[in-house]
């Protein structure tokens, strides 16, 4: 444990507690890179219908639009309160976050709370199988790559600016 984690935990933690006492879902995130708090937050899937609304995701997104850069939580840590699930996971990687400290694992989540939609062990392990439970379809692939060639001729990379995703 480094020196201010078990600080900015309990950060994250109060965060998940007013996430809870506004009617949203018991998850709170702070992200921080060299001991400054760059972006924070709660859950807010109900206030804001919104099923990508997690704590982590919010937090994310708040400290993005306040660097004024897609890379600006480059090297960060989040710490939330519980295991970020898929969705959270691999929006931590697009954001650069370089290090996740939680609380709760997945299996604590959903050892209690499965029958509230903590069911993060079942899509982690469906991402892992062949054959997911949702199926995707692939098609029209010839009419899409020209678009996605055109941008990649029209773009060059910029500092501060991921040129997909």
């Amino acid at each position: 444990m480094e020196k201010d984690d078990a600080t900015f935990m309990r950060l994250a933690i109060e965060w998940s507690r007013r996430g809870l006492e506004s009617g949203n879902g018991p998850v709170g995130a702070v992200i921080v890179r060299n001991g400054l708090i760059l972006g924070e937050g709660h859950n807010r899937t109900s206030a804001d219908l919104d099923v990508t609304a997690h704590g982590e995701m919010v937090a994310i997104r708040n400290g993005v639009r306040k660097s004024g850069r897609l890379d600006g939580l480059a090297g960060a840590t989040i710490y939330t309160n519980c295991q970020p699930c898929p969705m959270c996971y691999s929006a931590c990687r697009w954001a650069g976050i370089t290090r996740i400290v939680y609380a709760l694992s997945i299996e604590d989540t959903y050892a209690l709370g499965k029958e509230r939609g903590f069911l993060d062990v079942e899509h982690f392990a469906d991402l892992s199988r062949p054959q997911r439970d949702l199926p995707q379809v692939q098609i029209l692939r010839a009419e899409a790559i020209p678009v996605l060639e055109e941008f990649i001729l029209k773009s060059s990379p910029v500092p501060g600016e991921f040129p997909a995703g």
